[in-house]
């Protein structure tokens, strides 16, 4: 039965399948060591297009008996030689599961091959190279813009000397058909847009209408400008105003000067100057 590229990776539903772009080697048992045991790791390819990558092994837990094995050109055949416990445990080490007991298989070389090792030296070479050849072709292609650049504005400039006679000669001829009046240069400029007519202030509108003006109420709203508070038997200066307030705040920072004696030597000062 085919194996289909669609089928996931689940351990714990009992289906094992893996794709490998990679060999896949399973381990046999050396018999040349007869006091330790040694793996020695075997590729697997296709029986009959002998193809060793891209191949893609299943287990069903439950239905099949053995590993089936299944080519990119879509051969199918049993693969005897993998044992499926084994290959059960590498499964579950590739779905992430950490299995002390089964860390030697993975050590004697079971599952697909490592990739190649990465040449830093080389790669760093090639990133070099690849740099400079960037920097090369945006410096090219600098200066081929600024060439370019030059030969636009010098042509410009050559081609409007060459026609300046010629619109000397059409301006002649225009003015001579027109009756001698010559033609009116018109402006690029945009016209400038009508600004929006001014609205007269309040106090315009009541000198027109001859309507006085309101008159204006007192600054303090207690003393109503008087400075002091008035009662029957009552007559104190009023706090809330702006003048009175300025006093009582200098009145208190001159106590407190005094308090603290800066007035004291101030006077003093004096006195001696004196």
């Amino acid at each position: 039965m085919p194996i289909s590229p669609w089928r996931p990776l689940n351990p714990d539903g009992g289906d094992h399948y893996l794709f490998f772009e990679r060999r896949f080697r399973y381990v046999v048992e050396d018999p040349e060591h007869a006091w330790r045991r040694v793996w020695i790791p075997t590729v697997i390819a296709c029986p009959v297009c002998e193809a060793d990558t891209g191949l893609r092994l299943a287990y069903k837990t439950g239905t099949d008996a053995v590993v089936e094995a299944a080519c990119p050109v879509g051969h199918t055949w049993v693969e005897p030689r993998v044992d499926v416990s084994q290959w059960m445990a590498y499964c579950r080490f590739r779905a992430g599961w950490q299995e002390l007991d089964w860390l030697w298989l993975t050590e004697a070389g079971f599952g697909e091959e490592p990739p190649p090792p990465i040449d830093y030296v080389k790669e760093i070479r090639e990133g070099a190279v690849e740099v400079a050849k960037y920097g090369r072709r945006k410096a090219k292609t600098k200066l081929r813009r600024e060439v370019r650049k030059a030969k636009k504005q010098a042509g410009k400039r050559l081609r409007n000397e060459a026609m300046r006679p010629v619109a000397a000669l059409l301006r002649t001829a225009w003015a001579m058909q027109a009756g001698g009046v010559e033609p009116v240069k018109t402006s690029r400029r945009r016209p400038a847009e009508p600004k929006p007519p001014k609205t007269p202030p309040v106090s315009a509108y009541r000198k027109a209408y001859g309507v006085q003006a309101p008159k204006k109420g007192p600054n303090c709203l207690v003393c109503e400008d008087t400075g002091r508070i008035t009662a029957p038997g009552i007559s104190i200066p009023c706090i809330e105003c702006a003048g009175p307030a300025a006093v009582l705040a200098a009145a208190e920072r001159r106590a407190e000067r005094a308090r603290q004696g800066k007035g004291e030597r101030r006077t003093s000062t004096t006195t001696r100057n004196k």
